[in-house]
């Protein structure tokens, strides 16, 4: 599972480890790797890790060979994510784009064609690919991040065409609004941090815990759903009354937002 030191990462190879699966982690940090392992180990789970660099197709492919040591590879998720600088594309840093585009877009292709081989190979596997914000359709300044997710969504639905009667089963899942490090930690261009207070509010109604992100994960391997959403129309309703009603709006109770302004570009 690539992107599982923290966050939904981590909570979903926790959830697939509680269910009795090896789980081998990979991120970008080898110390928070091999932290993350630590920490699963202590609870019981069979938990391996490897330092890998989504945008590097060799470190993928190291990342798919260390699972492939521990047994058979039965399910891979395509996690690791950023997002972009929030703002107008016009004004938008060539090197923010291009960063985005490797890790969401080159990181998921990456990982499928490291697994897909290994998966038509035996003939089964469950290949995870997560959407995001932005997978049904544009969003106003945050273009890099919401195309990507865009792009993972139509390269799913590619995929699943492709493995169509092979046994192996392709499924895209969104989790909605989850309340880690990529969410509360954002940078603005100039002029547009302002915008941002809102999001705490939306956060507030509608988002959810890794954990809570996580657990879908176990039933859509067990399934030949195409995908899950959490943002339906009955969760928004439902989920919103009921933080309402829980105080989560209240300032005090509001996740932490840290933005970052960029300097204006000369």
């Amino acid at each position: 599972m690539t992107g599982s030191t923290r966050g939904l990462g981590y909570a979903m190879a926790r959830e697939l480890g509680r269910q009795g699966a090896v789980v081998v982690l990979g991120a970008r940090s080898a110390p928070e790797v091999a932290a993350a392992v630590e920490h699963l180990q202590t609870e019981g789970i069979a938990a391996f890790g490897r330092r890998c660099d989504t945008g590097e197709f060799t470190d993928v492919e190291a990342l798919r060979d260390e699972a492939l040591s521990h047994g058979t590879l039965d399910i891979w998720v395509n996690n690791a994510g950023t997002s972009g600088v929030y703002g107008p594309t016009a004004s938008t840093p060539v090197e923010d784009f291009t960063r985005v585009v490797r890790t969401n877009i080159l990181g998921t292709f990456h990982g499928s064609r490291a697994a897909l081989p290994v998966f038509l190979s035996q003939g089964h596997g469950d290949l995870v690919n997560i959407y995001g914000q932005g997978d049904r359709g544009p969003v106003a300044l945050q273009n890099a991040y919401a195309s990507s997710k865009c792009w993972v969504r139509q390269f799913t639905r590619t995929l699943r065409l492709e493995t169509k009667g092979s046994g192996v089963r392709v499924h895209g899942m969104n989790p909605g609004l989850v309340e880690t490090g990529l969410l509360g930690h954002v940078t603005a261009q100039a002029g547009y941090g302002h915008r941002l207070g809102a999001l705490q509010v939306v956060v507030g109604l509608w988002g959810q815990t890794p954990d809570e992100a996580a657990r879908p994960v176990v039933r859509l391997v067990t399934s030949d759903a195409a995908e899950f959403r959490f943002l339906t129309a009955r969760r928004l309703a439902t989920r919103g009354i009921r933080n309402i009603l829980a105080g989560r709006l209240r300032r005090a109770n509001r996740m932490p937002l840290d933005v970052t302004v960029l300097a204006p570009n000369p």
